[in-house]
């Protein structure tokens, strides 16, 4: 069976030994054909060396990346992004004229499937209201591929309402929220074949606030002092969820766990 790893929002900044190690034991874990997807909107956000980074998380093996509203924050994301270099899914919803793909056909597993970055308005760049975007790329769309979620931010109410409005609905969805910082467990799938898994939680040292060092993040958020970001050091905190496809796409079974490495 085909199967697609999702992991969850990476918070800084990578190392290549420990993200290796994460890519190799999910890999592992799921076995056969296997795509590694990843939400990385913390890195475009606080990584120094943008380019460097992106061409790591490629290089260990991660399929495609999605950069959330950071897509268009920095200059060296909105850059990056329009380069299209490496598959990176930037929100669907983002203002017009946004660099960059908000939906793409992905053909790496034998079932090709469509993969749609959405953001749920809970963030500082303005966005068109997500189940609009969405309900007009369903419009446009004319062929029977499923397609794979992921919507970001931490507005859980309107992300479990969009969820039970695509639930049902016999569109072939496998949806993947992020944004709140914990991995759900009330992953489901239906009798007709929906997917979703609300939150996929995070990647990062484990004794790290909002992706960074403890005293960094208070140096900043409170003491409103100018310090670089630093992620600290240590073991990674590292959620992840695979979902298993059938030959013909369904899901079939699905498991979401933490690994720290």
């Amino acid at each position: 069976m085909s199967v697609i790893a999702f992991l969850g929002v990476f918070q800084h900044e990578v190392a290549s030994v420990q993200l290796r190690k994460l890519v190799d034991a999910v890999r592992t874990k799921a076995g056969g054909e296997c795509v590694v997807l990843c939400n990385a909107s913390g890195l475009f956000a606080n990584a120094p060396r943008l380019d460097e980074q992106i061409e790591l998380l490629f290089e260990s093996g991660i399929d495609l990346v999605f950069p959330g509203e950071q897509a268009i924050a920095r200059g060296a994301a909105r850059t990056a992004v329009a380069a299209a270099r490496w598959p990176m899914i930037r929100p669907l919803n983002l203002p017009a004229g946004s660099p960059g793909r908000g939906a793409l056909l992905f053909d790496k597993l034998s079932e090709p499937f469509w993969v749609v970055s959405l953001l749920d308005g809970s963030g500082r760049i303005p966005v068109e209201p997500a189940h609009e975007a969405l309900e007009l790329f369903f419009r446009n769309k004319n062929d029977k591929f499923p397609v794979l979620i992921n919507v970001h931010g931490d507005d859980s109410e309107y992300k479990k309402a969009l969820t039970w409005k695509h639930s049902g609905s016999e569109k072939q969805i496998r949806w993947f929220g992020s944004g709140s910082g914990f991995l759900s467990a009330a992953c489901e799938i239906t009798a007709d074949g929906f997917f979703s898994q609300p939150e996929v939680g995070v990647v990062g040292f484990e004794k790290s606030i909002g992706g960074f060092a403890p005293d960094i993040w208070w140096q900043r958020k409170i003491d409103r002092l100018p310090v670089s970001t630093q992620p600290g050091w240590g073991a990674w905190r590292c959620d992840y969820t695979l979902l298993w496809l059938d030959t013909n796409g369904k899901p079939q079974k699905f498991i979401y766990e933490t690994l720290i490495v």
